[in-house]
């Protein structure tokens, strides 16, 4: 019996840890309209946020693994989209964004279809762009 009791208490600590794990930026957390909240540069304390941002951006992540990625800039509505895909690294997990064609929407180091993703908290999801000098762009839902 002590061992039924002590399995059922290891069943459910683990549980439970699973459980919060899974609300520090998961998989199950990224459906939705994600939506552009600050921006910065290279300079220290450079930080745009609403009207005064360069641009105006969203992302629409779906079940199916695709999203979509409209950007509003000088009054003008661009729309692109493609699918996306996690990848666990030892740092953490990033969340990868594969475009269906090459556009001047994609914030990529590599200058490639490709734009990577990590959540910063748990409600923030933030660009890789800026490691190589582009700019720092989070978003929240």
């Amino acid at each position: 019996m002590k061992k039924l009791i002590a399995l059922v208490i290891l069943s459910i600590s683990f549980h439970s840890c699973i459980k919060e794990q899974e609300g520090n930026g998961s998989k199950k957390d990224i459906y939705g309209k994600w939506n552009l909240v600050s921006m910065s540069g290279s300079r220290p304390n450079s930080v745009a946020t609403g009207e005064a941002m360069s641009w105006q951006e969203s992302y629409t992540f779906d079940k199916d693994s695709t999203f979509t990625k409209t950007r509003v800039e000088n009054a003008k509505s661009t729309t692109v989209s493609g699918t996306f895909s996690f990848k666990k690294e030892t740092d953490g997990e990033y969340l990868i964004l594969t475009h269906t064609k090459k556009t001047e929407l994609i914030g990529s180091c590599m200058g490639n279809l490709q734009e990577i993703f990590y959540f910063s908290d748990k409600n923030t999801l933030s660009s890789t762009w800026k490691n190589c000098d582009g700019p720092g762009l989070e978003y929240k839902k």
